[in-house]
């Protein structure tokens, strides 16, 4: 029998009766009563993750209408007897919140590529990100398109710096922009803990790593624990340089295939910048991604196949696809759970898609 996409989210049932914190795993679970901590309300993005996990209860010391940074609100049951519910902002105060976002299942992706490009005997390498990106393999970078599948290495690049221990800026009192989770943080204070932090000033200094780190910021003096590599880019303006995206690159290496890709295509694309995907699943030609808009505008992302797309939808309602593309509207800092059905392209219309 074929095995079947788990449903989304899925039918087990829990309780959190005290700090949820990070406690929400993807694809998002259903979740029956949630006890929140004044602790859980410094999570930014804590209503709309509680409705991805369709919570029925919500309780907390004070009966609250609580809303976050994409506009979701969510009713709070109280211990006291107030009328009118209060109205509670997230996050309640901003704090740093270890987080890293989820390493995607390679096994997918491979599926994936062996159902949508025909491969020979031998070996290939699969960018999984669905945009252009660096990638460290052999002690050597290599420069890779989104989602790009081929058979050679041979476009060198220069590499991110490994960051020391201790870092000297000049930064006297930088705001900090930092990874919580599912949302990107500022702060006009040091942060202690994250997957990347930005210092913006005159110009900006980012300090990015595949998993949390421990960074302590005294007169423009940087020190750095980690137990991963952890890197540093200079650019102008920090969001020029895509740290979130960055961040997930180190967390998703360049994935080595047995397979010989007969043609060197981009497997997927997405599009814009700010879009990023926290989960993949593909089975019997159907793919499952849960996507976030991580920006504070809303916008029509596109995603773009080397596949015939069949049928889309997102959260449930169907989408109008245009053969080998889809486009989704999410809203700032949204998540959508999309699925699409898609089959390999006949060959005249796959060789379009060959990258040169």
């Amino acid at each position: 029998m074929d095995e079947e996409l788990p449903p989304n989210p899925r039918d087990d049932e829990k309780a959190f009766v005290g700090p949820i914190m990070i406690n929400f795993s993807i694809p998002f679970i259903n979740i029956d009563t949630v006890k929140l901590s004044d602790e859980d309300l410094n999570i930014a993005q804590l209503p709309q993750l509680l409705k991805l996990s369709n919570v029925k209860k919500v309780l907390w010391k004070y009966k609250a209408k609580i809303i976050g940074v994409d506009g979701s609100e969510i009713l709070a049951e109280g211990e006291d007897n107030i009328k009118e519910p209060f109205i509670v902002l997230t996050p309640l105060e901003i704090n740093a919140i270890p987080w890293s976002f989820t390493k995607i299942d390679e096994k997918a992706l491979i599926n994936l590529v062996k159902d949508l490009i025909p491969c020979d005997e031998g070996d290939g390498y699969f960018n999984p990100s669905p945009w252009e990106r660096k990638a460290l393999i052999e002690e050597r970078w290599y420069h890779f398109r989104p989602g790009e599948i081929t058979e050679k290495l041979n476009i060198h690049t220069k590499g991110y710096e490994l960051a020391g221990y201790k870092i000297e800026s000049n930064f006297y009192n930088p705001k900090f922009y930092f990874l919580n989770p599912f949302y990107i943080e500022e702060s006009r204070y040091p942060i202690s803990a994250s997957s990347f932090v930005s210092l913006q000033s005159d110009s900006a200094l980012s300090i990015i790593s595949s998993d949390p780190f421990n960074m302590k910021f005294n007169l423009g003096k940087i020190e750095i624990e980690s137990e991963r590599p952890v890197y540093i880019i200079k650019s102008r303006r920090w969001n020029e340089i895509k740290p979130a995206r960055i961040s997930w690159d180190l967390k998703n290496n360049i994935i080595r295939l047995d397979c010989k890709p007969k043609y060197n295509v981009s497997i997927y694309k997405i599009e814009p910048s700010s879009v990023i995907p926290l989960y993949f699943d593909y089975k019997n030609e159907e793919l499952l991604l849960i996507l976030e808009n991580f920006s504070d505008d809303d916008i029509i992302s596109t995603l773009i196949f080397s596949g015939r797309i069949e049928s889309a939808t997102a959260d449930g309602e169907e989408l109008i696809t245009e053969f080998d593309r889809v486009r989704i509207p999410i809203r700032r800092w949204g998540i959508k759970n999309v699925r699409i059905k898609i089959r390999r392209l006949i060959e005249p219309y796959l060789k379009r898609k060959i990258i040169a």
